[in-house]
């Protein structure tokens, strides 16, 4: 049931400012396109020129050149609860304009959706953030605690904004974060891990005609490639479906022959070298480093049967699965808000991909719950869309998440 306050706080979001404000933001592209001189600073200096006339103490810094995290502190204070609301300011590429019906950095309104890159994914649930933040401090409720909006550079790549935060002074004080990522306003409490990695498999460089005088790289990666599939159903098996991440999978994504710097494909040369690349996705219990023991495994077992087998291994880049119980307090407050607000029971859920969220937990120990307005599947599509209905209803959940997770005085 919402108090008094509760309402006062709430009235005082504008859903024309919620929206006009998310437009402001996707119509600033922010892909990432370093050859073209384009980054995230003019999202972030957007962002910082809004943190800054709600008066929020803001710094302003590059993780790397032109790559800026942006954080809004608002009554933080060491020792006190500190609610982090997480987002970032980068999107993927529009891709084929072509394939769009709408301008990808438009910003256009139709039958109560907003289309446009990133207005899913997730400029909407980052304006959410900032306008309930905006509806709390106009309203001089005093917190028994602190709000701290981070907007971070790279989420789509490597995540250096989200992994330069985790090692900051910032991190330590942040008590529970919610991820703004799109997620139908979903509780989402797991996340599904990723390790990718390249695996070579190396031969000996030979001609077509003579095969038997070199050693080919190609049937050595087929047998590796189909012993992976064989890993893949074992770790399944092993482990079966999440309630809310399904299975763990084990995905070769690219393959090539002759590698770079080894000369041209011809249809008469045995390459030296053979390449592939691996999204390997976890669930909670699946660590990477046992992923990675179990393909070293694998290499041993392939030389055990044929003593020309060699392989290579190099991680890429990882990030282990996260998991958040019901129990954790951030996670009731924003269960109970959403059914004081809708009426409804919330929906638990997971992220099938990995977010900020998993640095955050992971690096620095931080609780994490995702949740914001988007649908789960339209990011990185053409024609992103973001309900407006959704948008402002986020709005309300994180100010009234924020009112009762930090508690007033």
């Amino acid at each position: 049931m919402l108090s008094d306050l509760e309402r006062e706080v709430l009235a005082r979001i504008n859903p024309d400012e919620v929206i006009e404000r998310t437009r402001e933001l996707v119509r600033i592209p922010s892909v990432y396109r370093p050859e073209k001189g384009e980054t995230e600073e003019k999202a972030a200096l957007w962002v910082k020129a809004l943190l800054e006339d709600l008066g929020l103490e803001v710094h302003y810094y590059d993780v790397e050149p032109g790559r800026p995290n942006v954080i809004g502190l608002y009554r933080v204070k060491e020792g006190q609860k500190c609610l982090m609301f997480e987002g970032h300011t980068d999107v993927v590429t529009e891709g084929d304009i072509s394939k769009w019906k709408y301008d990808p950095f438009g910003g256009e309104i139709v039958d109560g959706r907003l289309y446009g890159r990133g207005s899913a994914d997730m400029k909407g649930g980052l304006v959410a953030a900032i306008m309930a933040t905006k509806a709390i401090v106009e309203s001089g409720v005093e917190l028994g605690g602190g709000i701290l909006i981070g907007a971070l550079a790279d989420e789509e790549g490597m995540m250096i904004g989200a992994k330069d935060f985790a090692r900051s002074p910032w991190a330590k004080v942040v008590t529970s974060a919610i991820i703004c990522e799109p997620e139908d306003n979903r509780i989402c409490i797991a996340q599904k891990g990723v390790m990718w990695a390249k695996i070579r498999t190396i031969g000996k460089m030979a001609h077509g005609c003579m095969p038997f005088t070199g050693i080919n790289p190609i049937t050595h990666m087929a047998t590796l490639i189909s012993a992976l599939k064989e890993l893949e159903k074992a770790e399944i098996k092993r482990w079966g479906s999440h309630p809310f991440l399904g299975l763990p999978s084990i995905t070769p994504t690219a393959i090539r022959a002759p590698v770079e710097g080894q000369g041209e494909e011809q249809a008469n040369v045995i390459p030296a070298q053979c390449r592939v690349t691996l999204d390997i996705r976890l669930i909670p219990g699946q660590t990477p480093e046992k992923i990675q023991e179990e393909i070293q495994a694998l290499f041993e077992r392939l030389k055990a049967d044929d003593e020309t087998f060699k392989a290579e291994f190099e991680v890429l880049e990882s990030r282990p699965p996260t998991a958040t119980s019901k129990d954790e307090p951030i996670v009731q407050v924003l269960s109970q808000a959403y059914r004081d607000l809708t009426g409804k029971e919330p929906v638990y859920g997971g992220v099938p991909g990995t977010t900020d969220g998993t640095i955050l937990h992971t690096w620095a120990n931080i609780p994490i719950v995702t949740c914001g307005p988007g649908d789960t599947h339209i990011p990185h599509q053409a024609d992103e869309y973001l309900d407006l209905d959704q948008l402002i209803e986020a709005t309300k959940l994180y100010a009234l998440a924020a009112l009762r997770y930090l508690g007033v005085k």
